[in-house]
């Protein structure tokens, strides 16, 4: 265990003070004020942060058994009955009268000058809310990336939406064109036939677009505590191409397909992770506070020493007279022989949690390579795409200018014209959605980095 956090402690001091991550996209404006929302409005988040006021306080708490105590006490006592006894040469007393004075009122101070206990019992709280710091911060962290992708998703969609618009008017203008040839007995009624099918299946195409909108809307929307049918700004054309095209490393501005990636050596960015990723923070500052409660209930075994006094008056009537004050002070030994092994049932449940959070350290360590690897691959993939996407529209673009010049001259049929016109739409919607998903898939790598 003490292996494990000197690794995290060690990995997070010489990565911080080494460089710096710079090859990740910027934060699009717009997206940076919703994550700050989403932030202030998310229940989950907001009940970390309150676990953390609750860690802080028993910080205070803890701290103020290092302080002395003074209380103040005030008595009225009064007694009716009792033994009534016969001394010879005396005469007649009442034995209640022994422990009952009427007025008893008092300054009591206690401090405990040697409790090992007591400061073990200040570094538990500290370690637990340093912890709480970090579930803050985990919990932050994993917010920002869910906004990142619902922001992004809802962009492509929005774009879908428009590529598919676009496409529905083409194929309406074909329709058009294709209902005159044939009243002028220049095109066949297939022609009309084949140019309504496409106009019916791109109508079919808007509303699958626009439906998948509105769900991404929901989705973004619900994150951030909004109404549903909140607008949303997305990046225009020249933000989105601004984006991609930051980072040397996010995507090839080239339509060659086997430009690589200039990508960090993987042990760098594992080390990147472990000294940003919170979980991590959160697991080594957990296990500091069970290291210091286990020695919170070793220090049973050792003695106490703490001093006491105290200063009042005991009265048959309140006056507060000098003549019946009485000081009383001193020290006090305690030391705990034999509490029924409970000492030891306590230490031996601190090392059974300790060992639980040995295992579950060595569980986020292998879910963070793991969440690295996927993430580094999501972007050579996205990245790729992109690259071929572009390759594509740009066939696809000249395919239609010579299938429309052609169509126009005569040269070609109907059925020609709408295959390329199809091509072109698809190709636009899978540049559309390559694109942002080479922001997603950044975002993703971002995430599992630990940064934001």
């Amino acid at each position: 265990m003490k292996r494990l956090f000197f690794f995290l402690m060690l990995t997070s001091s010489v990565v911080t003070q080494s460089r710096v991550y710079g090859q990740t996209a910027p934060t699009p404006l717009a997206l940076h004020s919703y994550i700050e929302t989403a932030l202030a409005q998310n229940p989950e988040v907001q009940a970390t942060r309150a676990q953390w006021k609750i860690s802080d306080a028993h910080v205070t708490q803890s701290s103020s058994y290092l302080y002395p105590r003074l209380d103040f006490s005030s008595k009225f006592s009064q007694y009716s009955g009792g033994r009534i006894i016969e001394i010879p040469g005396v005469g007649k007393f009442n034995t209640a009268a022994l422990g009952v004075v009427p007025w008893d009122n008092e300054f009591m101070l206690s401090w405990n000058i040697a409790n090992f206990g007591v400061w073990q019992g200040m570094a538990v709280s500290q370690s637990f809310r340093d912890a709480s710091s970090a579930a803050v911060s985990a919990k932050e962290l994993a917010l920002t990336y869910l906004v990142s992708e619902a922001y992004y998703t809802y962009a492509k969609a929005n774009e879908l939406v428009a590529v598919r618009k676009n496409a529905e008017l083409l194929a309406e203008e074909n329709l058009k064109v294709a209902n005159a040839l044939f009243t002028n007995d220049k095109a066949p009624k297939n022609d009309v036939l084949r140019a309504e099918v496409g106009v019916a299946s791109s109508q079919g195409d808007v509303l699958s677009a626009q439906n998948m909108a509105m769900l991404a809307k929901t989705n973004f929307n619900n994150l951030l505590k909004r109404d549903y049918d909140a607008e949303i700004n997305v990046p225009n054309t020249d933000e989105l191409s601004s984006l991609v095209s930051s980072s040397p490393d996010l995507a090839s501005k080239e339509t060659d397909v086997m430009n690589t990636l200039s990508f960090h050596p993987l042990h760098e960015d594992e080390e990147m992770a472990f000294a940003n990723r919170p979980e991590l923070t959160q697991i080594l500052r957990t296990g500091d506070a069970l290291g210091a409660t286990k020695r919170a209930a070793f220090s049973d075994f050792l003695p106490n020493i703490s001093l006491f006094a105290s200063y009042g008056w005991m009265e048959n009537s309140l006056q507060f007279a000098k003549s019946n004050h009485l000081l009383v002070g001193g020290a006090q030994l305690k030391w705990n022989l034999f509490s029924g092994f409970n000492t030891n049932a306590k230490m031996q449940e601190t090392d059974a949690q300790i060992e639980e959070l040995r295992f579950n350290a060595e569980s986020a360590f292998a879910g963070i390579r793991l969440e690295i690897e996927n993430a580094r691959l999501e972007k050579v993939n996205s990245a790729q795409r992109l690259a071929i996407a572009k390759k594509q529209i740009l066939s696809a673009e000249e395919n239609y200018r010579i299938t429309k010049l052609q169509y126009d001259n005569g040269i070609a049929q109907l059925i020609t014209m709408l295959d390329a016109q199809t091509t072109l739409a698809n190709s636009k919607a899978n540049l559309a959605t390559t694109t942002f998903d080479v922001l997603i898939a950044e975002a993703k790598y971002k995430k599992a980095l630990g940064l934001r």
